[in-house]
């Protein structure tokens, strides 16, 4: 299996988006980081930010240069060459950025699936027709609960996105677990959402080898690769 997998940083500290992981301590003593995000209700505020019930920003808009990074590799960098044939997955909705970018005429995939379980957002999501668009199929609950039967129905992806919140880097190895059986071969293409160990540079390297490790192990070709972003220190 020879399978690219890319992930993209800022060269400023990461907001923890992501999988939410502080590699402070040993993986199995740390509890999910947001373990009651799904029953609390989250904030979309002024059309550039999505809050989650404490406050804490779930994803803001000076992402949208990260994410259309992110739709650029897991569609191949093949452009319009690839308009209409590629099957995408993005686990992890929010506002929507980089699927607003998928569906753009350069990459409009052939069939556009969308793993999202947050009810207000799935709420908003059918509130802006995301329901009535031709090549999405909207999938709602827990990835760990429909990603296997997403398996079970044998769809296999050319690319496929991560980018939960208030989960755990356990989570995150879990659902790499589940590539093997989710892209195409040998070329299908993986990135996530890094927002590993945000707060210190020696632990963000550190778990950023370990994805590399565990990928590697179950049959990728690795890279990493870095996104300038340009934003404001009041937005940050």
């Amino acid at each position: 299996m020879s399978t690219t997998y890319t992930s993209k940083e800022a060269t400023k500290p990461i907001v923890d988006i992501g999988t939410g992981s502080r590699c402070g301590g040993p993986v199995e003593h740390e509890p999910c980081t947001k373990s009651d995000f799904l029953s609390r209700d989250v904030c979309y505020v002024d059309g550039d930010k999505l809050l989650d019930g404490d406050g804490d920003a779930v994803m803001m808009e000076w992402e949208r240069p990260l994410m259309r990074a992110h739709a650029s590799v897991i569609m191949g960098g093949s452009g319009t060459s690839a308009t209409g044939k590629v099957s995408v997955m993005n686990v992890g909705f929010g506002m929507g950025i980089i699927d607003s970018i998928l569906q753009e005429e350069q990459f409009s995939p052939a069939l556009h699936v969308i793993v999202e379980a947050h009810p207000g957002v799935y709420a908003q999501m059918i509130k802006d027709g995301w329901d009535k668009k031709p090549n999405v199929r909207i999938v709602y609950g827990k990835w760990q609960d429909e990603v296997p039967k997403l398996i079970e129905e044998g769809i296999k992806f050319d690319g496929v996105f991560f980018d939960t919140y208030g989960e755990h880097f356990t989570d995150l190895e879990d659902f790499q677990n589940l590539l093997v059986d989710l892209l195409k071969k040998p070329a299908g293409v993986y990135s996530f959402f890094n927002g590993l160990a945000p707060d210190n540079i020696f632990f963000h390297g550190v778990a950023c080898q370990c994805v590399k490790l565990q990928l590697s192990g179950i049959g990728f070709n690795v890279e990493f690769a870095t996104c300038d972003i340009d934003v404001s220190d009041e937005a940050w």
